[in-house]
């Protein structure tokens, strides 16, 4: 028995079907359908896969809308927008979701840090070749992907609404209010392990300080701690007993088999 795959299926219904990335999902997910490199996540429906489906659609929707805003200004704006274009952006830009690296910024991460540095601000240099075909449309060979390129990083950005708890050098720990989850995130971007809260065998559901809670759970997770880990989510009200007593009996059953 997986216990991390158990404490999925036996969590009680959550509100993520109908949040605000449940919703921007379904809105928008028909934009991959002719991206070859992105088309499989149409097909998402687990919170994690979602969460990641919107950073690629969030990506695309900044993509679109700096080039469309410069097209703007370069055919409609005053001389004086078209000489300090950078500074005329720059209120427009941080009202996008990008992700910081330092003293840049990330508007686009489907595309590698050099190209990211044109929506960021070297905006003369769409004129450039190759860069010239990034405003005729989408270029695929141009596209990387996002999470091999940027880790972790990426969900502590504003292209997420994910909480960093706690990280070390291999992982990365958010917590996710809409799901009742904290997901562990490796250096590659992709999920290590889900911890869903609150199981159907929980009394009512108390999610007030809920970051605070899950502190120590993180930790002793990090920390390859099983057991402090599970007393930690029990003692904090956010696994019953009753489920981990389960989880324990079935265990001792398949190890009673493997050692008879």
């Amino acid at each position: 028995m997986d216990f991390f795959a158990t404490l999925t299926k036996k969590q009680k219904t959550t509100a993520f079907d109908s949040s605000s990335e449940m919703h921007f999902f379904l809105d928008n997910s028909a934009l991959l359908a002719d991206l070859p490199q992105f088309k499989g996540f149409m097909r998402a429906t687990a919170p994690f896969d979602v969460i990641r489906a919107n950073i690629i659609l969030r990506a695309l929707q900044n993509k679109e809308l700096i080039q469309n805003a410069l097209g703007r200004i370069n055919k409609h704006g005053t001389d004086e927008e078209k000489a300090h274009l950078k500074e005329t952006m720059e209120a427009f830009l941080e009202t996008l979701p990008y992700l910081k690296e330092g003293k840049e910024r990330i508007f686009v991460p489907i595309f590698p840090r050099t190209i990211n540095r044109l929506y960021a601000g070297d905006f003369e240099k769409f004129d450039e070749r190759p860069y010239k075909s990034l405003l005729r449309g989408y270029s695929e060979s141009l596209a990387i992907d996002p999470f091999d390129a940027y880790g972790y990083a990426l969900y502590d950005s504003y292209f997420t609404k994910l909480i960093l708890v706690d990280k070390n050098d291999k992982e990365a720990v958010f917590l996710d209010y809409d799901s009742h989850s904290l997901f562990a995130v490796n250096v590659d971007g992709r999920l290590n392990s889900r911890i869903a809260l609150f199981d159907k065998y929980l009394g009512k559901t108390y999610t007030n300080h809920l970051l605070e809670r899950v502190k120590p759970v993180v930790a002793a997770y990090l920390a390859g701690d099983r057991e402090t880990m599970i007393d930690a989510l029990v003692d904090n009200g956010l696994i019953s007993r009753k489920l981990i007593f389960k989880i324990y009996y079935e265990e001792r059953k398949v190890f009673s088999k493997i050692y008879r």
